[in-house]
């Protein structure tokens, strides 16, 4: 069964003075994959910009702009049509010894270092108990779950996972972020992944006004999606857009500016199932 989704993700920037140049990068495009095809993607950015694109090293799509033109609003809209459809389930788990492996080591090398958002907390799993890496990575998205509490505004885009994991709460930048740290700990490649999530209860036809969502993979002979945030599987409502080391790698919108400080920001992201 596959689900047919429009996907409308409108930024608004409001400054105190005009901006009179700036250089952008968006990442909004979501990527095309087994069980993911982007039937149509359009950026609109306002006031009007030329826009170019490429694939960045972990294989994002990114939309670049630059303005010259003075203005005191910018808009910036990614309007989507995507094709879902269920992952087919893994049937592939590597031993610890073969995930121990030099060749492991070096092929997803920027997958097992922290970094300065995935840096150590205090709590992490020592893999011999586990037979597995799979039945790790599942026990460590169960706990996760279970110590973090769902709290908007307990942290933001800087905070860390030492620091959300000391405060016990935080959004799905920091349930991702903490499992990542102890993922890799435990000597298991992962990797961020950002999107979005649709309300699979909602009726075709109905809007869904939700965010951007993140999760995890982990790679055990091959990339095991995991949502530590809602503690569910990742399916053809997750809607993948970005990868990368931590957040700083996809983040939807990064820009340099000359001008007028920032006023206000406003994201809005509506999510239609067409069928």
């Amino acid at each position: 069964m596959t689900w047919r989704m429009n996907i409308s993700h409108k930024t608004t920037y409001q400054y105190e003075a005009p901006v009179v140049a700036s250089f952008n990068e968006v990442r909004m495009t979501p990527a095309s994959s087994l069980h993911q095809y982007l039937i149509h993607h359009e950026l609109v950015v306002s006031p009007h910009a030329r826009i170019q694109r490429f694939q960045d090293y972990w294989g994002t799509n990114v939309e670049t702009f630059d303005l010259q033109t003075p203005h005191e609003t910018l808009e910036v809209t990614s309007e989507n049509l995507v094709e879902m459809s269920m992952p087919l389930p893994g049937d592939r788990s590597l031993s610890w010894k073969e995930l121990s492996s030099d060749k492991v080591a070096d092929e997803f090398y920027e997958y097992l270092q922290l970094t300065n958002l995935v840096d150590p907390i205090a709590d992490n799993f020592e893999h011999p108990k586990y037979p597995t890496p799979h039945d790790l990575v599942q026990d460590i998205n169960e706990y996760v779950n279970q110590a973090i509490t769902y709290l908007p505004g307990a942290t933001n885009v800087h905070t860390s996972a030492s620091e959300a994991w000391a405060r016990e709460s935080g959004v799905c930048q920091d349930f991702t972020h903490i499992t990542i740290s102890m993922l890799r700990t435990a000597g298991i490649p992962a990797r961020y992944i950002s999107g979005y999530l649709f309300d699979s209860d909602n009726p075709i036809g109905m809007s869904s006004v939700g965010e951007s969502h993140s999760w995890v993979e982990a790679w055990v002979g091959e990339w095991m999606p995991i949502d530590p945030t809602n503690r569910r599987s990742v399916d053809q409502s997750h809607v993948v857009v970005a990868k990368g080391r931590d957040y700083s790698d996809v983040s939807p919108f990064i820009g340099i500016y000359s001008g007028g400080a920032s006023r206000e920001t406003s994201v809005e992201v509506t999510i239609t199932r067409k069928s």
